[in-house]
């Protein structure tokens, strides 16, 4: 997937966005009254310059604002996001990992959601009982 870098400036009510890469002598500016707008305004001059399909899997425009200040702050929180989002994943991990654990060390369901402080269903979907193996399945009449 290609990826194209705009550049956003607010100038009055507006953002005038800036798109590198496009060919030289074509239309490289564009416009718009919010950031969504001015986004996909930009999406399509993209796609009308390089006649392509504006289709989120063929390309997508990174659209960043000019002000240093507004920058940082954005990808600051973008960073803090992704960092949530991988503590979360940990955290996922980690209780699967305790609740296949607890169960397998022979706790009821029940005693290993109070120790994880979750309920006893919560530990159900994390560590599923596993049916008992030896046990003869009933012949189906026919």
């Amino acid at each position: 997937m290609t990826t194209h870098k705009a550049t956003a400036e607010r100038q009055g009510r507006f953002w005038v966005v800036s798109i590198d890469g496009l060919p030289k002598g074509e239309q490289n500016v564009t416009q718009g009254l919010t950031w969504t707008e001015a986004h996909d305004n930009a999406r399509d001059l993209v796609s009308l310059v390089l006649d392509i399909e504006d289709d989120p899997a063929a390309y997508t425009v990174d659209l960043i604002p000019a002000d240093p200040a507004m920058f940082r702050v954005i990808r600051e929180a973008e960073e803090a996001d992704a960092a949530a989002q991988e503590a979360e994943r940990r955290r996922r991990v980690a209780m699967t990992r305790a609740a296949k654990t607890l169960v397998g060390l022979g706790l009821t369901q029940a005693e290993a959601g109070r120790m994880l402080g979750v309920t006893h269903q919560r530990i159900a979907q994390l560590a599923p009982k596993t049916p008992n193996k030896s046990a003869r399945k009933k012949p189906i009449a026919a």
